[in-house]
């Protein structure tokens, strides 16, 4: 499976056409059923049943009239959603040119130079705030901002990046933090295909302080896995994709 690397830019009109329900049909139209369109890849198209279960099938057995529409909805769209652009660059990168086993300088270095993301301070401030936080997704996702954090081993080479939103209170987590976790899910899908173990978004109620439940799991051909999920901490809420070389 090649590599992909996530270009959170996105093309905000085409997102109402991404979430809507729709029914679809086999080729003669004896069959029909009805699933949330996520996204098409190598003439594969990946689909999501009202039951969240996530389907993948090939282009030529849906009936012509819904292939039209693809086309119609989706004209640009082979590699991923319509509206994620994403592209390869380093068949081992996590996010944009970043890879497991960068130093803090090379991480620093490459998402200064990144145009997926902006920093909130200047480099000289780097020493005394350490990088998390620091760099900002320049796009919103889901409708919110998006942040990036890291951990290192003791030798200082990156083991995990974590990319965060904006957190928010409860009242806003089935609704702004779920339409980002949403979002999230069709870019990771349209990337990774269907992941190896998948669920619904976790529960406020279920979190605890400083804990992080996941809904979704990817393995990653490079190694190490990509986790979906939500967070709390100091009673707030976030959505959380993160990158771990950590055994799950």
């Amino acid at each position: 499976m090649l590599r992909f690397v996530i270009s959170i830019y996105l093309i905000i009109s085409s997102l109402a056409g991404a979430t809507e329900f729709r029914i679809w049909s086999n080729t003669d139209k004896t069959k029909t059923f009805e699933a949330e369109y996520v996204g098409n890849k190598d003439d594969r198209v990946t689909m999501r049943l009202k039951n969240l279960k996530i389907i993948t099938m090939e282009m030529n057995k849906l009936h012509i009239d819904d292939q039209a529409w693809i086309q119609q909805n989706h004209p640009t769209e082979n590699d991923g959603v319509a509206h994620t652009h994403i592209k390869k660059i380093d068949e081992d990168a996590i996010f944009d040119t970043v890879v497991f086993g960068d130093n803090r300088d090379t991480v620093t270095k490459k998402l200064y130079e990144s145009k997926l993301v902006t920093a909130t301070v200047e480099p000289t401030f780097i020493g005394r705030t350490g990088l998390n936080n620091v760099f900002v997704t320049r796009e919103k996702i889901g409708g919110l901002n998006c942040s990036l954090t890291f951990n290192w081993s003791p030798e200082g080479k990156l083991i995990e990046c974590t990319l965060q939103t904006e957190d928010r209170n409860i009242g806003d987590y089935s609704s702004d933090l779920e339409n980002s976790w949403q979002e999230f899910e069709k870019i990771l899908i349209s990337i990774y295909g269907k992941p190896k173990r998948f669920t619904k978004m976790p529960k406020a109620s279920d979190l605890q302080e400083d804990q992080m439940l996941t809904s979704h799991s990817w393995r990653l051909d490079q190694g190490g896995s990509i986790l979906l999920g939500s967070a709390k901490m100091d009673g707030r809420y976030q959505v959380v994709v993160r990158f771990t070389k950590e055994i799950l």
